[in-house]
């Protein structure tokens, strides 16, 4: 029965109505399953007689971190208690795991004279709770202690496990990245254990998790915005968060359609450590060994180079155009210059007329056109003006022709190499903790044996690594000019700046005949670009020639 087929009250048909609640805290929860609790629960209904006008079902919940008004099926029946009259549940501890919860209940209830029973209470007998006399309030109140007391002893116990795993080098469990998926393999140690495994699907590009992260690490380390990354997310339907974990669920979960992507979850899967393999607090810092190495819970899906290559990225990114924006920016601003004075030419408005001579008249529409101020000119003539629309088109058109069919090209500043400051760090370490070791015996001499030992290694390792200055390199983008101007949009920042990367300059000069096209007036130059196949067969012909 849907929620709108709600039937009418109970003393018009004399049953009592039903409300049939589930509740699981994540969808690996093996003590019990939607199934289980629903047969459950429906016997209890039988038992009472009634007849269920709904069913609240709330997966991945947890009952200490929300209350039942925070739940969206629980919620919807909770806001309409004209619809029914009695709520069951398997168990206490699937309706709350707090007493204060449980005493909002109860309150609930009693003011609308609601019946709450549970399937299996203490000693495995139907429970039922009327909120007519003090004492049932009492025993209400002492069973919600007992779950909530139950609750924070499993959450300790779930965290006590999670710190072993960790300090195994395994996947402690918890929600699954985005990019991986869980699976068991055998460690170095000869255990068997869980860790996250790049997660591709050949054939759906949109579901290819770890595909999807890798070509967002490429966008933003050419120099693509958030906003940009997310455009490029939501035109190719690329699976969400949300919805890779319902796919990795046992069994599969079906699909939230309502679920979309979002600018900050963006920005957080680009700046998180994850995608390395490394295991991350929830504040974002990275959980390290004793030796400061962090811990892994998965294999890499990039390498180390491209991941300070895409933290060079996102500062400057971050760090932006500090300057003052200019009032008379436009979309070719540095890009088109007057042919004669060779100065920017800026946009400016026309007032559009219609007829010739005095008899001309305003129409009150606006033209806009790019024109030079004339200050430069020398030969007498006046300013130099074309209308705008005309131009863009006219470059776009050359700019795909000549550049489109090119692969981009990208800087990629690598950072220095010098370990220097965490040599010296080391060096501090070893020389206070071998200090602290002449003084110790047992136990606590062979831990700071073991940390001493460590940090020696640590150091020698840096030691080995030569220093690197800062340099520059030139690599090839996998898109194509015609591909990124395409994928700007519409004309903007974007697509200026692609023609000022390509040294694109357009020159416009005085129209030698009436209503000369714009083809006559402009010219179109690109600075040097070389083609990547000809620069490689000329250098083969090159060494041949030797």
């Amino acid at each position: 029965m849907t929620r709108a087929q709600v039937p009418p009250p109970r003393g018009e048909t004399g049953r009592l109505r039903m409300v049939g609640a589930i509740r699981l805290s994540r969808h690996t929860d093996a003590t019990t399953s939607p199934e289980v609790q629903a047969d459950l629960v429906t016997r209890a209904g039988d038992r009472v007689g009634g007849e269920f006008v709904g069913w609240a079902r709330d997966l991945d919940v947890s009952a200490l971190k929300t209350t039942p008004w925070e739940r969206e099926e629980l919620s919807y029946w909770l806001e309409r208690p004209e619809e029914w009259d009695v709520m069951i549940w398997q168990r206490m501890d699937r309706a709350v795991r707090s007493m204060a919860d449980m005493a909002d209940l109860g309150r609930y209830a009693k003011k609308h004279s609601k019946r709450l029973i549970f399937a299996s209470g203490p000693g495995g007998d139907r429970l039922e709770l009327d909120f007519s006399s003090p004492m049932s309030e009492l025993i209400m109140l002492i069973l919600a202690f007992a779950a909530q007391l139950e609750g924070q002893t499993i959450m300790e116990r779930n965290q006590g496990a999670a710190a072993h795993l960790q300090s195994l080098g395994r996947w402690p469990g918890g929600v699954v990245p985005y990019g991986y998926k869980p699976g068991r393999r055998v460690f170095s140690d000869g255990n068997e254990g869980w860790w996250l495994f790049a997660h591709t699907d050949e054939e759906e590009p949109t579901k290819s998790t770890a595909d999807i992260r890798r070509r967002m690490v490429a966008l933003a380390s050419a120099g693509r915005s958030y906003s940009e990354i997310l455009r490029w997310l939501e035109e190719m339907g690329a699976v969400t968060p949300k919805n890779h974990r319902a796919l990795l669920a046992d069994p599969p979960r079906e699909p939230d359609p309502a679920s979309t992507w979002q600018l900050t979850v963006v920005r957080e899967m680009l700046l998180s450590p994850t995608m390395r393999g490394h295991l991350v607090k929830k504040d974002g810092t990275v959980v390290r060994n004793i030796d400061g190495s962090p811990v892994l819970q998965g294999e890499p899906l990039i390498d180390d180079s491209s991941w300070y290559d895409l933290q060079d990225a996102l500062k400057v990114l971050a760090t932006g155009n500090k300057g003052p924006r200019r009032k008379d920016a436009h979309h070719l601003l540095g890009v088109i210059e007057c042919g004669p004075c060779e100065s920017n030419m800026y946009k400016n408005w026309y007032m559009e007329k219609t007829g010739k001579g005095p008899n001309a008249r305003r129409t009150g529409a606006k033209k806009e056109i790019f024109r030079c101020n004339g200050k430069h000119h020398t030969d007498g003539f006046p300013a130099v003006s074309i209308g705008s629309q005309p131009v863009l088109d006219f470059v776009e058109t050359q700019f795909l022709a000549h550049m489109g069919p090119f692969r981009r090209t990208q800087v990629i500043r690598r950072p220095a190499v010098n370990h220097s400051g965490e040599i010296a760090d080391l060096k501090a370490d070893v020389e206070e903790l071998s200090a602290r070791l002449a003084s110790l015996r047992g136990a606590a001499a062979d831990a700071v044996a073991a940390q001493l030992q460590a940090r020696s290694d640590r150091m020698a390792e840096l030691e080995a690594i030569p220093v690197q200055p800062a340099r520059e390199e030139l690599v090839e983008l996998d898109t194509t000019w015609a591909d990124d101007w395409h994928a700007a949009g519409e004309w903007g920042p974007a697509r200026r700046q692609m023609l000022l990367s390509a040294g694109a300059r357009v020159r416009v000069w005085p129209p030698q005949r009436w209503r000369a096209p714009v083809e006559e007036r402009c010219t179109f130059e690109l600075g040097t670009h070389v083609d990547p196949e000809e620069d490689a067969l000329e250098d083969v012909l090159y060494q041949e020639s030797l």
